[in-house]
C-alpha cells in the first residue's frame, strides 16, 4: 500500500506564483493516466489564462473564494465548488481576497507541461 502524504510532496512554484503540490500521479504512484495536485494560489494573484489540448480537468475549491473564468463567463466559486473543464477550454483563476485560495485539480490524463497553452 502506498500511502503519500501532501505535505511531503514537493513544491512546483509556477511563474505566476501559484504553488502546486502533485500528490497522485504516474510519477509518484500506481495511477497511469491520472494527476491529483493540490494548487495554492496566494492573494492578489491570478493563475494565467490557459487551456489543455488534451486534459480534462475538475477544480475542487477547498479554502477561500475566487473568480474563476471558463471559456468567456467568470463565476465566483467558494468552498465546495467543484468545476468541470473540457479540453480545449480557456480557464483561469483570479484570488482578490486576502487569503490563500487552495483547491484540489484532478486531471485526466495527467497534467504535463506540454499539454497547455498560454494566451500571449
Amino acid at each position: 500500500m502506498n500511502i503519500i502524504k501532501i505535505e511531503d510532496c514537493p513544491d512546483y512554484l509556477a511563474p505566476d506564483n501559484a504553488v502546486a503540490k502533485e500528490f497522485l500521479s504516474p510519477r509518484n504512484s500506481t495511477p497511469e493516466r491520472l494527476s491529483i495536485t493540490k494548487m495554492t494560489i496566494p492573494p492578489l494573484t491570478s493563475v494565467e489564462k490557459h487551456y489543455h489540448m488534451e486534459n480534462e480537468e475538475a477544480c475542487k475549491i477547498i479554502d477561500a473564494e475566487g473568480n474563476m473564468l471558463l471559456g468567456k463567463k467568470t463565476r465566483k466559486v467558494g468552498p465546495g465548488g467543484v468545476v468541470p473543464n473540457p479540453p480545449g477550454n480557456w480557464h483561469s483563476v483570479d484570488n482578490r481576497s486576502d487569503q490563500d485560495l487552495v483547491m484540489i485539480v484532478t486531471c485526466f490524463p495527467q497534467w504535463t507541461p506540454e499539454d497547455q497553452a498560454f494566451e500571449s
